[in-house]
């Protein structure tokens, strides 16, 4: 007997599912239930539940691409009598048809319009029936979507579901008023689905993009959405405690007035600095208020304990390390003690309020910035006033604590403390063509002029072009200015590579061009013994170090280069979780992201 489906095929209708991995991703951590169902897959167990978990977080996550090759490698495309497998099928050609345009978008849509059709015959329940709706609506026919959703909502209520199965045949028969053209009963409907799952936030998320996907072909407004989001994703920052703003920073009426924006901006994960003053009294707001705290340091722990909290009291300390020891996460932006640069700073603010905004796109969540700012200028990379002016460039809503401190230093007294030599922030680009190595001496020459020559000329009609270019044998190195630059250089070196006829350069067609890249503070020096600019540093090695991780065809890029540009740029590029790469001399295993342009 068929098991019936359900408006999602999650834990609901697989028992073998480890309850570990529906937790996390229930929680909306994808990330985290990724890495432990490929974990899984790495040590032996390929069981349809784990494989269907991997590829069900590769698909949430955005990565289509590689959800698609997934599903066929781990052997999900053979399961014609698994219900899960077979949606998650028809669920990965529909991602292919959103993202698409033209022809293109409706060969993908009737495709996957077929596969949802040949599951509700088979399993029933309410999860093929309404997606086939969805797809006839996005394969062009209004009228026939129409019609679907008005059979699918005669079907009789499911008896006795609760929890999530309960949300989402719930949410599925709010999408079905929706394309009946009913409004209202979508509303209504909704909000009692959300009732039975409050904190489900993932499969919350997956309704909202659903239907704004609906709102965007039927040319609706987004917002009576509004109400049904989940907590937002918030950065925070605040002005560290001084002798002059002790008075200002630690007092009732501030700690008052923190809370009050984190009650009222509905704040559930937040991440930033845990320095003494404002960080700190901000975490703890949070922590209290029951939201996620995610901790993002700039240095080392005990370099930024050395620098940023004992210096102001040993009550501030023993307030560190309650927050950090209550926080869910925290990451670091450099593991190098503090040497003076400023920049580091600067670098772990922008890393924090990538981190918030990739958080609120996978929960479809606001993205928010809470700040106590003294209303100054900072003299220098790094502040308040630094981090202000960075998240407002993405357009994303802000709530500011004024507070009144004295004027800091000018930018002339600031300058001059800092050493010569400071670090830049660059964003960093490494290629090279998987098979290579492999190629027979007398293939070099059209390698070189086919292959290079290539990259040269795409390279060289690049509308942000790299400040400084390297390159060895097949490798590539580009560094740029501006994160936009290096993943808009990424992309169009991949699809420039796709377009070479291989064969009729004399070339093996498996010649596979992969591209990985990171941003962060690097040394811009010269090297002593070609006399050339050379650029150095630590984070050059991180980029370096994803690249043999990456899929050929694809870019991957760090966490703080794909948040980099969800902060500013995710109207143009997007970055989809594929895992962690792996740990290799000495090098931890790093968050990575699939680079692809915005739909």
């Amino acid at each position: 007997m068929a098991k019936a489906m359900v408006a999602d095929p999650l834990s609901a209708t697989t028992p073998a599912w480890s309850e570990t991995l529906a937790a996390l991703i229930r929680r909306g951590e994808i990330l985290t239930a990724y890495d432990q169902a490929r974990a899984a897959i790495e040590a032996g167990d390929r069981s349809p539940a784990v494989a269907y978990a991997a590829v069900l977080c590769l698909a949430r996550a955005g990565a289509a691409d590689f959800a698609r090759a997934e599903y066929v490698r781990l052997g999900l495309a053979d399961l014609r009598d698994d219900a899960d497998a077979v949606a998650l099928g028809a669920r990965l050609l529909k991602d292919v048809a959103l993202a698409s345009r033209g022809p293109r978008r409706m060969a993908f849509a009737r495709a996957s319009l077929r596969r949802y059709e040949a599951l509700s015959r088979r399993f029933g329940g309410l999860y093929g029936a309404i997606n086939a709706a969805t797809m006839t609506l996005v394969a062009g026919d209004q009228d026939g979507a129409r019609a679907r959703a008005a059979e699918l909502l005669k079907i009789p209520p499911s008896p006795g579901l609760t929890g999530e199965a309960a949300y989402y045949e719930g949410a599925s028969r709010a999408e079905a008023w929706f394309l009946a053209g009913d409004i209202e009963a979508a509303r209504d409907t909704l909000r009692s689905a959300l009732a039975e799952a409050p904190l489900a936030y993932a499969a919350h998320a997956s309704t909202l993009r659903q239907l704004e996907m609906l709102c965007r072909e039927t040319g609706r407004d987004l917002d009576w959405l509004a109400s049904f989001r989940p907590p937002a994703c918030a950065h925070f920052t605040g002005h560290i405690l001084d002798a002059s703003g002790a008075a200002a920073l630690d007092g009732e009426a501030l700690r008052g007035r923190i809370a009050a924006v984190v009650r009222e901006r509905r704040i559930g994960f937040a991440y930033g600095g845990l320095a003494a003053g404002a960080d700190i009294l901000f975490a703890e707001a949070l922590l209290d208020a029951g939201a996620e705290l995610h901790a993002v340091l700039p240095v080392s722990l005990d370099s930024f304990i050395e620098v940023s909290v004992a210096p102001f009291g040993v009550d501030w300390v023993e307030r560190f390390h309650r927050c950090l020891s209550r926080a869910t996460s925290v990451r670091y932006a450099a593991q190098d003690p503090y040497r003076g640069d400023e920049q580091v700073f600067a670098y772990s603010s922008q890393f924090a309020m990538g981190c918030a905004v990739l958080r609120a796109q996978t929960l479809s969540a606001e993205a928010v910035q809470l700040a106590v700012w003294d209303g100054h200028a900072a003299p220098g990379p790094c502040g308040v006033s630094a981090d202000l002016d960075h998240w407002a460039l993405g357009g994303r809503s802000q709530a500011i604590i004024p507070v009144s401190r004295p004027a800091p230093r000018t930018v002339a007294e600031a300058s001059a403390e800092r050493r010569a030599g400071q670090r830049a922030m660059k964003a960093m680009l490494f290629a090279d063509v998987q098979g290579f190595g492999a190629l027979r001496d007398d293939q070099i020459p059209a390698f070189i002029e086919g292959v290079m020559g290539r990259m040269a000329d795409t390279v060289g009609g690049l509308d942000g072009p790299p400040r400084h270019v390297e390159t060895w044998g097949d490798g590539l190195f580009l560094v740029f200015d501006q994160p936009i630059d290096a993943a808009l250089a990424a992309l169009a070196l991949l699809e420039s590579h796709r377009t070479l006829d291989l064969r009729a350069l004399g070339l093996p067609r498996n010649l596979g061009l992969r591209i990985s890249g990171h941003y962060g503070p690097v040394h811009l020096r010269t090297n002593p013994l070609t006399k050339a600019p050379a650029v150095m540093g630590a984070h050059v090695v991180v980029a370096a170090r994803i690249e043999p991780d990456v899929a050929p065809g694809s870019a991957y890029v760090s966490e703080a280069l794909a948040g980099a540009l969800a902060t500013l740029h995710g109207e143009r590029v997007r970055c989809g979780y594929v895992g962690r790469t792996q740990a290799r001399k000495g090098f931890a295993a790093t968050p990575v992201f699939s680079l692809s342009r915005a739909r």
